[in-house]
């Protein structure tokens, strides 16, 4: 395979990652009218060059949608349809303390539910708790930090990119038994920070809660969906039949819309579609990179173990897959440096355990480190700023993030 023609097979998936980083940023009236437009044409041509340039390989676009994006979507859907069946009504006090109790109890969610449904559960009784605080700008970013990115860390369930791993043949409880401490480090570490950063805040306003305790009551609505989420959990973690998983997780989904249809509730789809149109581009375009990184993965693994004075790369590997993820797409970074470094679950996970650990964690956690690092952060900021608050810049928010995040990623990364 030449070089212009892995270029010609690259450049579909460089466009569609470059566009979903900066457009909405350069042009977003024109991405907003056009972004399907764009995606399809993307598509059209990724699919007339793989099949021009690739016939002998024409069946990884079948594997790429068969195998790896319909079992995947049907999982992001069955979170998302189950978590937002779920309604919590929370009243506490908005003190320093309970927003460091709620942000840790919410990230452990997040691995149960996955970010997106943590972020898009907890996020309106964390604004309604903290609706008389004077700056909460603050707790949003340390929220996006916690709920929408860190917390998911523990499970396939949590976060995208490990839910691709898991689909790729990574055990389910791998990501538990090798990443708990990186997890409590990172949580704990973040929130000491939140407490130093509210203390200095709250001692700024006057707010008369801010002395008075509230008496603590939550309200949970939904418990159908709760039991079905569980049992979500169990179905996951079973090495079962593929079509009867996706079956069952169907299944859970028809057993809550029937519960929504009875009480006569409706759920926004619209955020759920246009998350799993951008994946189906993105799976589309990146099939025949996938195919070229599994070719060359063998020269490529080699080239980072001489550049890495006698280590087992994973240190290369962390730095590299958290470039991506906090500029690009999370999800296509994991998967993207996960076959980059052989593709083989077995052997990445008992053989070279500390390069799979450096992609799963630069994958999740930097994804915080900018708006359009991971999903729920862009929709977290949009429902903050349609509340009222004045959230940072794009330029403001990596400064905290880099100020947060980066050092400690830097000690994770000496740990490995």
């Amino acid at each position: 395979m030449s070089l212009t023609e892995i270029i010609i097979l690259s450049v579909p998936l460089a466009v569609v990652l470059l566009s979903l980083a900066f457009m909405p940023l350069i042009a977003p009236k024109f991405w907003h009218k056009n972004e399907g437009a764009v995606f399809a044409i993307v598509s059209a041509i990724s699919i007339i060059a793989l099949y021009s340039l690739l016939p002998e390989a024409n069946h990884i676009l079948k594997d790429a949608l068969i195998d790896d994006y319909i079992p995947f979507i049907i999982m992001l859907f069955t979170l998302y349809a189950l978590s937002h069946g779920i309604h919590i009504k929370l009243k506490a006090t908005s003190d320093t303390l309970s927003n460091i109790v709620f942000l840790a109890c919410c990230s452990l969610f997040s691995s149960v539910i996955g970010t997106t449904g943590a972020s898009m559960l907890f996020l309106r009784p964390f604004l309604e708790m903290n609706k008389d605080r004077n700056h909460k700008s603050h707790l949003i970013i340390f929220f996006i930090f916690l709920v929408s990115n860190i917390g998911g860390l523990l499970t396939p369930l949590g976060d995208p990119p490990l839910l691709l791993g898991y689909l790729h043949g990574i055990d389910f409880f791998w990501e538990l038994r090798n990443l708990l401490p990186y997890w409590f480090g990172y949580l704990a570490s973040c929130l000491a920070v939140l407490y130093v950063v509210d203390k200095i805040v709250l001692g700024k306003e006057n707010l008369e809660h801010a002395s008075e305790r509230r008496k603590f009551s939550i309200t949970i609505g939904g418990y159908l969906n709760v039991c079905l989420i569980i049992a979500t959990v169990f179905v996951l973690a079973f090495e079962i039949n593929i079509y009867l998983k996706d079956t069952l997780l169907l299944l859970f989904c028809g057993l809550s819309f029937y519960r929504n249809r009875q009480i006569g509730e409706k759920i926004d789809y619209a955020p759920f579609l246009e998350v799993a149109r951008t994946f189906l581009v993105i799976f589309i375009v990146i099939a025949p990179v996938l195919f070229i990184l599994n070719i060359h993965s063998d020269s490529i693994h080699r080239y980072i173990l001489n550049i890495s004075n006698g280590e087992d790369g994973a240190m290369v590997y962390f730095w590299l897959c958290s470039l991506a993820s906090s500029f690009l797409d999370n999800a296509p970074s994991y998967l993207l440096f996960f076959n980059m470094a052989g593709g083989n679950p077995e052997e990445l996970m008992y053989v070279y355990p500390n390069i799979l650990t450096a992609i799963s964690i630069s994958s999740v956690v930097m994804g915080s480190m900018t708006y359009i690092g991971n999903a729920p952060n862009m929709m977290v900021k949009s429902i903050a700023i349609r509340k009222g608050i004045k959230m940072p810049s794009f330029v403001g928010y990596i400064f905290w993030s880099f100020v947060i995040i980066l050092p400690l990623s830097y000690i994770a990364a000496h740990l490995l």
